[in-house]
């Protein structure tokens, strides 16, 4: 089996620390705590970034369950503050924070508002965070839909109860209207500080243009797009530089079903233009998510997933094909939902079905089938809601040099990055950039000095192929204009075993005690992967080869006991665990 370890966080510029970090924890899920089974089916998983890398966990302790609204909010540090599912905040003692209840209507499992809230850092006022939030109402004629009747505001202060925090303004009224249901979503203004926020009217071309400074949150102004739109269940997103904004609506569960609007975006004077319609066929897939380098915007159906070029003069005519659903069952059919940019530059894709599955675009900067779509691309610790948090792009800075760079804020570049193993070169590492605050050039040092020239790199995400097992400083200068900064982590290639540092995540042998049968669901991609399955006294009572998905054992024939299982991919190991056999 490979491993990699990633120990130790060096920062050569000590007086900039890396920030922001607001998303680097996502909560969703149902409900663990007295709302779930003995077992781990249910529950609440987290998914944190810590070291750049996806690591899963679950929570069987807290009860609140998540639906649609889904906010999960860190401080600029990345640590866990509190969370909120549409009707209630939660603090980090998994109970209710003072003044948070009750912000809206009561659902069992949250509020099923598409991004029916947002949250942002409170402009140079630490530790407080302004909360917007929808509130909805189903309005039968005509046009029949679910809409929002009012937008609200609400502020934490994670000052107060000793860090617990407390909402210290609560449910203010900011638009009292017909509002496009949930999609809210923000962007940094263009002075590095203000945020902008939009609030679709519904079934018209109009949008409220609200704005957070350090004095509050303010309606702009009201502006009509010249494009009316056609609504229904979707999301919308600012790409990570803020120069689009995408809307997603489906509208039935016909062939007619979903519509995408693109516009252009001045973070300057917080307006639209250059609206385009784009009319998808297929049912049901209401999300949408654009790569990090703000380049490509994909739209799944729930059989297709697409890809547009946002840099394309012709939007819709740029759509390529990159996955059909391929059939996995979780047990359910985990067809194509909504998806989501995470911060390790990954868009992982919602199924519709309440399942464990994610699907995976491994490098979505990437055109047409190079993007590394995969599916099965992960399995969750708990079942989830066709859930995920809804963040704003919290690293994104002010345009430099712009007429609305007027506070002396400079995009002096932070360096982060994340690396992959590779399953069969045990020496050969991936390494990805994922810096922020605009680098425009990048140096990387693998401390390896047995390969020679080899041992640096001006590539943005390289590769490369250590010469021996050992531990290797690696380092990532990212440099700008304004500055340089540098980030240091230890990787530890071990050649006794070697591991995916998402392996975990990507074999998994179930039910763990088993009766029946075994499943294994295999979602890395290994050459010629194969199972086997020894007893307590190590002799091999199973073998099977494996492809990616789902692969069934069936154990009627074997006795009650303790059972032990390895995954070798040509010849090496991948993956080991042991089980245990029961009775039916």
């Amino acid at each position: 089996m490979r491993k990699t370890y990633l120990l130790v966080t060096l920062l050569v510029s000590p007086l900039i620390l890396p920030a922001q970090k607001h998303d680097f924890n996502l909560l969703f899920g149902y409900a663990g705590g007295n709302y779930s089974p003995d077992d781990d089916s249910f529950g609440i998983n987290i998914m944190n970034f810590e070291d750049g890398h996806a690591k899963l966990t679950d929570n069987q302790i807290i009860e609140m369950g998540f639906n649609d609204t889904n906010v999960s909010m860190s401080d600029a540090n990345g640590n866990l503050i509190f969370y909120y599912n549409g009707v209630y905040i939660e603090n980090t003692d998994f109970e209710k924070m003072e003044g948070g209840d009750t912000l809206n209507v009561w659902e069992p499992i949250g509020s099923d508002i598409p991004q029916g809230a947002v949250c942002i850092p409170f402009p140079e006022i630490p530790q407080q965070y302004i909360l917007i939030h929808e509130t909805e109402a189903y309005i039968v004629s005509p046009p029949w839909s679910f809409q929002g009747i009012g937008l609200y505001y609400s502020i934490i202060d994670m000052n107060e109860n000793g860090g617990l925090g407390r909402v210290v303004e609560r449910k203010k009224l900011l638009i009292s209207d017909t509002l496009t249901f949930g999609q809210l979503t923000a962007v940094r203004h263009a002075n590095g500080r203000d945020w902008w926020v939009l609030a679709g009217e519904s079934h018209t071309d109009r949008f409220y243009t609200l704005l957070i400074d350090n004095g509050g949150i303010h309606l702009h102004g009201i502006q009509n797009t010249g494009l009316q739109r056609k609504e229904g269940f979707g999301h919308a997103y600012f790409s990570q530089d803020g120069s689009k904004y995408v809307s997603s609506h489906g509208i039935d569960f016909g062939p007619n079903w979903e519509y995408l609007y693109v516009y252009d975006f001045d973070r300057c004077s917080g307006s639209l233009s250059n609206g385009q319609e784009i009319h998808i066929t297929g049912s049901a897939g209401s999300g949408i998510a654009i790569s990090s380098n703000s380049r490509f915007l994909y739209a799944p159906t729930e059989e297709f997933l697409y890809q547009f070029d946002l840099q394309s003069a012709d939007v819709a005519g740029s759509r390529i094909e990159i996955g059909i659903y391929n059939g996995h069952l979780d047990p359910f059919p985990t067809k194509f939902d909504k998806c989501f940019l995470a911060p390790d530059g990954k868009i992982y894709v919602v199924t519709s079905s309440g399942s464990r599955t994610l699907h995976v675009v491994n490098e979505p900067d990437n055109l047409g089938l190079a993007c590394n779509f995969q599916q099965p691309g992960t399995r969750l610790p708990c079942n989830n809601a066709n859930s995920f948090p809804n963040f704003p792009n919290y690293r994104l800075g002010p345009i430099d040099g712009s007429i609305c760079d007027t506070l002396g804020l400079d995009n002096s570049p932070m360096a982060w990055w994340r690396s992959e193993q590779d399953t069969i070169n045990s020496l050969l590492v991936n390494f990805y950039d994922l810096s922020y605050y605009e680098p425009t050039s990048w140096e990387w040092n693998f401390g390896d000095i047995g390969s020679g020239i080899n041992n640096v790199s001006t590539e943005r995400h390289p590769q490369h192929i250590f010469s021996a097992p050992g531990n290797y400083i690696v380092c990532l200068t990212v440099n700008n204009m304004n500055g340089s900064n540098t980030l240091c982590r230890t990787v530890k290639l071990d050649n006794t075993f070697v591991e995916n540092p998402n392996m975990d995540q990507q074999v998994l042998v179930s039910p763990n005690p088993f009766t029946n049968r075994i499943i294994i669901t295999l979602s890395a991609n290994l050459r010629d992967p194969i199972f086997r399955l020894f007893d307590h006294t190590g002799r091999l009572v199973n073998e099977v080869h494996l492809a990616i998905g789902i692969t069934e054992i069936e154990t009627n024939d074997l006795s009650n006991g303790i059972y032990f299982w390895e995954i070798r991919s040509i010849g090496q190991y991948v993956n080991t665990g042991k089980l245990i056999k029961i009775k039916d």
